[in-house]
């Protein structure tokens, strides 16, 4: 099976989605300092003051769009020469499937 080996530990990176509220989402990047994280305030976006907002960025939808470039490429794939297809679960209006709508064309065109 074949994985990409790293030098440096991989940090931990999270994205509210609904039901969480600036209360919690302050209250896990504090847990995660006294817990020792390595870079807290980057543990997790849309932190009510200084975070982004995940959504408008999209956040979830780039690393997405890495893993399945890292994936077709692992299949024997050069996404940018061959032809591939992909299904995005969930509407255009949707952040995800609606920004990773527009990664896919920004990385690969139409």
């Amino acid at each position: 099976r074949a994985h990409v080996a790293h030098s440096e530990p991989e940090l931990l990176f999270l994205g509210p989605d609904e039901n969480l509220s600036a209360d919690d989402i302050n209250w896990t990047v504090a847990r995660a300092a006294q817990r020792g994280y390595p870079m807290p305030l980057a543990f997790m976006s849309s932190k009510p003051r200084e975070g982004i907002n995940h959504k408008e960025y999209g956040v979830t939808s780039e690393g997405v769009a890495i893993f399945l470039d890292s994936g077709l490429r692992s299949l024997g794939i050069d996404p940018e020469r061959q032809p591939w297809t992909v299904k995005l679960t969930g509407g255009p209006d949707g952040d995800v499937a609606g920004n990773m709508l527009k990664i896919l064309h920004r990385e690969y065109g139409e």
